[in-house]
């Protein structure tokens, strides 16, 4: 009796043992683990980080350039094509009469000196720090009504109340909607509608174009595009559309929008 008893202590201490011995492996197993997740997310937090500091990096450096360049326009370029108008004017009023090409040479000249100046503008950091939309908006709507293929019409407030960084991407979301209009909707008449509120920005954008049919469009790149920019400024876009009745989206954004 006396040699079961000690042959049951024997076991029982044997198998405490065995189970401190693989609480024990358990514990470093569980340790290494926690360990090696660490040493992922680090790696994966500076992978994430060196990749935002290298983006950050090319976008000054290419912010840098731009400005550079759009200042060598303003300067030297810009310069050059007002003394050439300069001397056409000269020109133009030493002669009896002006010849129909020299007053075409002369407008166009005109055309591209403003140009220039739209092109210097867009590349200035300083303009993109003060991007104004509805600015921007009306020089978009005049250089297509211009073409005279199409007339674009604009019911505006004097000012947004946007940040400007949030402009920009509100300006290219409705550029977006316009191109849409003129190359797939063909369309001949455009109205956009702004208003806001103290609470929210609405946009309307209305087109006698071909239309689409809703369900067919559900993966297009500009669409996806457009719902994706609107959702980065915390609104939603709706479009109602049928084929051969015109197209209507309509963008509404909080005006002071919770940030998450």
């Amino acid at each position: 009796m006396q040699k079961l008893s000690e042959n049951i202590s024997i076991i029982l201490g044997v198998s405490i043992l065995l189970l401190l011995i693989t609480l024990f492996i358990v514990v470093l197993v569980v340790a290494y683990l926690k360990r090696d997740l660490k040493h992922l997310k680090e790696k994966e937090t500076m992978e994430a980080d060196f990749e935002k500091q290298l983006l950050q990096s090319q976008l000054e450096t290419q912010e840098e350039t731009l400005n550079q360049l759009s200042i060598e326009i303003h300067d030297n370029v810009g310069q050059l094509l007002n003394s050439t108008k300069l001397l056409i004017g000269l020109t133009q009023r030493a002669l009896p009469e002006s010849p129909e090409t020299l007053t075409m040479a002369d407008d166009t000249l005109a055309k591209a000196i403003q140009e220039i100046r739209s092109l210097s503008k867009a590349m200035n950091k300083e303009w993109i720090q003060q991007f104004n939309f509805i600015e921007n908006l009306e020089g978009e709507i005049a250089r297509i009504n211009a073409a005279k293929s199409l007339l674009i019409q604009l019911l505006r407030p004097e000012m947004l109340s946007l940040k400007a960084d949030e402009q920009i991407i509100l300006f290219r979301i409705v550029q977006e909607v316009l191109q849409n209009a003129i190359k797939h909707g063909r369309a001949k008449n455009i109205d956009i509608t702004i208003i806001e509120d103290e609470q929210w920005l609405s946009i309307k954008v209305t087109d006698d174009g071909a239309g689409f049919d809703e369900s067919s469009t559900k993966k297009s790149v500009g669409l996806l595009n457009i719902k994706h920019r609107t959702h980065l400024l915390k609104g939603t876009v709706q479009w109602q559309s049928a084929e051969d009745a015109g197209t209507t989206v309509t963008i509404q954004l909080p005006v002071n929008p919770v940030k998450s």
